[in-house]
């Protein structure tokens, strides 16, 4: 039987604990006195059956319920009670586009957890499987109101999401943080492909990593063995793209307050079309940029990847730097100062080639600026091998920066990062010398980049991906076998406060 109801209502004035179900769990009933409007009860309707996930872009019929893509807010006041807590309790907030977090969901289930999910539009709900899901909709401080009260009156001891900066990951992190909560957050693998990211508290600059080496006792010099490349891009545009444009059409006005990414939903899947012509288009003819770059400038020219204008590391913790910004100030210091016999590589990311005209920018002011004949763009091609042959990598904060330490490449970093360290790479902090950096950086010894990157890889990695079905499986293990470590962490250490007051 299902544990509690979902309602389409505008405006809930109350909500307490009845109906003893059959099988001993407990709901949460509304009865329509207490409803200004009109309301329907989810939990009534079939269960929807947790499977293997899709290999398709959408979910299949069953898995979908009248009404989940229009209006929805929370069926559960802040001060109501889940039903009775028998096992640890997990809430699941935003996840990666497509199903993975459905099928987390499920794995945490089958583990022993009593596994909860908050959808905040429409283009969660349309990936949601299963019962257990409560919506959300309001403004960044309703959010933390709802979720301090919620959290502490069901007694949530884990909180799992994706992507630390999203607004209401921010506020969640935060809030857990104060209330002593674990909170797991997941990100696109630091080290790719074949491994997501799984740390506590953040990602990236929030990372409990972030700007710190190796402790001493850290004897590993190997990174952990990737399972395989899933080749997952195909299907994560996909779902990216049905996400994207289903919240558009169909999340209300107080659901978008919590967007993490604005998009017209008319012009989105057209974006992300243009992505797939650009990457088919440009494949012939970035083969032959990069040839023609390893053969004739091997280690003479400096790589740019550009990152996506919608990423919250530029916004968080980038100095107030964006990816114009980088293009133009990198281009003025390259035509003034670089070497002549060196040239200037821009790669544009995977995800933004549809939603962006870079390319045509940087041909515009190279040409202006009198070294068109020097500069490259590329749109696709392996970050890796162009890092190798490079003479150094120039980034605002990009996870690619990790590329340069194990390539052994100089590398410039503009903003906050999870690298930025002085014995890693040049730290700006904002105001970088690209002038300087043109004549070469510092580059660690071998040694202590591999050090770095697999305790990097051993800390904060998982293998697995958020999209292919194998992929799924493996980091859905990873991440049930890290709770299971925090659990076990946390326990030792009440029971060490309990025996040091005991003594």
């Amino acid at each position: 039987m299902s544990t509690g109801i979902y309602l389409q209502a505008e405006s809930i004035r109350a909500a307490r604990p009845a109906n003893d179900w059959s099988d001993g769990t407990q709901a949460i009933w509304i009865p329509p006195a207490d409803l200004q409007e009109n309301y329907r009860d989810y939990s009534k309707e079939p269960a929807v059956p947790l499977s293997t996930p899709p290999s398709r872009l959408f979910p299949r019929r069953d898995w979908l319920l009248p009404g989940r893509l229009g209006l929805v807010r929370s069926g559960f006041s802040p001060r109501s009670r889940l039903p009775a807590k028998t096992k640890p309790r997990v809430v699941l907030l935003q996840g990666p586009v497509g199903p993975f977090f459905s099928l987390l969901q499920e794995r945490l289930e089958s583990a022993g957890f009593d596994a909860w999910r908050i959808s905040f539009n429409a283009g969660d709900r349309f990936f949601i499987r299963g019962r257990k899901w409560i919506g959300f909709a309001g403004t960044a401080g309703e959010w933390q109101t709802w979720l301090d009260s919620f959290i502490t009156g069901n007694e949530v001891d884990h909180i799992i999401l994706f992507g630390s900066s999203r607004p209401a990951h921010e506020v969640a992190r935060r809030v857990a943080a104060k209330a002593g909560i674990h909170a797991l957050c997941l990100e696109e693998g630091y080290i790719r492909p074949g491994f997501v990211t799984a740390e506590a508290g953040g990602n990236n600059a929030y990372s409990p990593l972030a700007g710190r080496m190796p402790p001493r006792s850290f004897d590993r010099r190997q990174l952990p063995q990737a399972p395989r490349d899933f080749q997952s891009f195909q299907v994560m545009c996909r779902y990216g793209a049905a996400y994207y444009a289903i919240r558009a059409l169909f999340s209300r006005p107080r659901e978008r307050q919590l967007f993490h990414r604005r998009f017209a939903a008319l012009v989105e899947p057209f974006l992300w079309a243009r992505n797939y012509w650009r990457h088919f288009r440009g494949r012939s003819r970035d083969f032959r940029t990069i040839e023609r770059l390893l053969e004739i400038y091997d280690s003479r020219y400096f790589l740019v990847p550009l990152q996506v204008s919608a990423d919250s590391q530029l916004s968080r913790s980038a100095y107030g730097w964006n990816s114009m910004r980088l293009i133009i100030e990198t281009l003025r210091s390259f035509a003034r100062s670089a070497p002549k016999t060196h040239r200037l590589v821009f790669k544009i990311h995977p995800l933004e080639r549809g939603h962006s005209n870079a390319r045509q920018l940087v041909r515009e002011i190279a040409e202006a600026l009198g070294v068109g004949d020097r500069v490259d763009v590329v749109e696709t091609g392996s970050i890796g091998l162009l890092t190798r042959h490079s003479a150094g990598m120039i980034t605002i904060n990009s996870t690619s920066g990790l590329s340069a330490i194990y390539h052994g490449a100089p590398l410039l970093v503009i903003g906050n990062a999870l690298y930025a360290n002085e014995a890693l790479a040049t730290c700006a902090h904002g105001a970088p010398d690209f002038n300087a950096f043109w004549a070469g950086g510092p580059v660690a010894d071998v040694e202590t980049r591999r050090r770095y990157l697999a305790w990097i890889a051993w800390e904060a990695l998982i293998p697995g991906d958020f999209y292919s079905a194998e992929g799924m499986a493996l980091a859905s293990d990873g991440i049930v076998e890290r709770l299971r470590q925090a659990a076990s962490r946390a326990h030792d250490a009440i029971l060490d406060e309990v025996l040091a007051q005991a003594c």
